[in-house]
């Protein structure tokens, strides 16, 4: 049987996403860098180690307990269990380091050979640790995935009949948020903001982001009859691109983390479908169902604005476009 292997390259955004946007081969055309490419899914949209579980210290785990206990009662716990998941590994493998060293000295004065120290049994737990702390974060996104895809795709054919169903709900709603904050755009307009309570806002920001996610998913459960999904078709030979922040606020300026009071979610599903989650209380004047070439183009703008490093088409030729019109507008300023 083959060993799992700890993971390099992680995708903060999901491949079986941006599959809508891909070709046969499962290359994608991607604008970033000042430059337009094409490339395998396999290598964009992530980043290497970017979910590797952090060695958080006593402080942080304290500020992050202090923060946990200033939420709303009933997601504490779970908060709590997170943490202690996310710190087990890396404290096992800081435990299994100082006895490998402590039983190293022992040898070392007894004259015995390292095959007493059990050298096979050691190098399977410091694989086995290795693993996790490569592999757990990333492996407990694609656990959240896998439950929000077959509701993506109710969404793109209009049945909207799992929102009937708490359950599914919860799935939607969590997956939609988790993808909001999980990715390196929403990680680095997060650590640029000023912060009392944490060191570090790096080393803290995966538990952070997850708890944010079902925070922010629960608020939006608990008012869900108040909420609308309604999906776009892009018929023009404008397609809809996406990002490596493929969920936006409309109501954002795309650069900024501060806190809206409102939020309008926008979430291209492929290049001729696209979501809005919005209060039903939204004007209806504000959007058109089947969108017009400059509803396209607005669209993308505002994608173009919030991403992070890369958007994502499947068409180079109308990555191009986008790649002159951002040059002309940056001579222009």
């Amino acid at each position: 049987m083959e060993t799992e292997q700890p993971k390099i390259y992680h995708h903060h955004t999901p491949r079986q996403y941006l599959l809508a946007w891909a070709d046969a081969d499962e290359r994608i055309a991607w604008l970033g860098y000042g430059k337009v490419s094409r490339s395998g899914l396999t290598v964009v949209g992530g980043e290497n180690d970017f979910y590797r579980l952090k060695k958080l210290t006593v402080p942080d785990v304290d500020c992050l307990k202090l923060f946990i206990d200033g939420l709303r009662e009933h997601g504490r716990d779970g908060h709590k269990r997170f943490l202690q998941m996310y710190l087990l590994p890396t404290r096992l493998k800081a435990l299994l380091e100082q006895r490998i060293a402590e039983q190293q000295q022992r040898v070392a004065e007894r004259g015995a050979s390292e095959d007493d120290m059990g050298g096979a049994a050691i190098a399977q737990a410091r694989h086995t640790l290795a693993v996790a702390i490569a592999n757990f974060n990333e492996d407990y996104h694609a656990s959240i995935e896998r439950r929000f895809w077959p509701v993506l795709e109710l969404i793109k054919q209009r049945d909207f009949s799992f929102y009937e169903d708490s359950k599914r709900t919860i799935d939607f709603i969590h997956g939609l948020f988790v993808q909001y904050y999980r990715t390196k755009a929403v990680k680095e307009r997060a650590l640029q903001k000023e912060n009392v309570l944490f060191d570090d806002m790096e080393r803290v920001w995966d538990v952070l982001s997850h708890i944010m996610a079902i925070e922010a998913g629960g608020s939006f459960f608990a008012d869900r009859r108040n909420f609308q999904i309604v999906v776009l078709d892009n018929d023009t030979r404008v397609p809809f691109i996406t990002s490596d922040q493929p969920i936006i606020n409309m109501l954002t300026d795309g650069k900024s983390f501060d806190v809206p009071e409102k939020m309008e979610l926008y979430y291209p599903l492929s290049p001729t479908q696209a979501m809005l989650y919005l209060e039903k209380s939204t004007p209806t004047g504000k959007f058109n169902n089947q969108v017009s070439i400059d509803d396209a183009h607005r669209y993308n703008q505002m994608m173009l604005d919030h991403s992070g490093l890369r958007v994502f088409s499947n068409s180079e030729e109308y990555l191009m476009f986008l790649k002159e019109c951002a040059g002309v507008k940056k001579q222009s300023h």
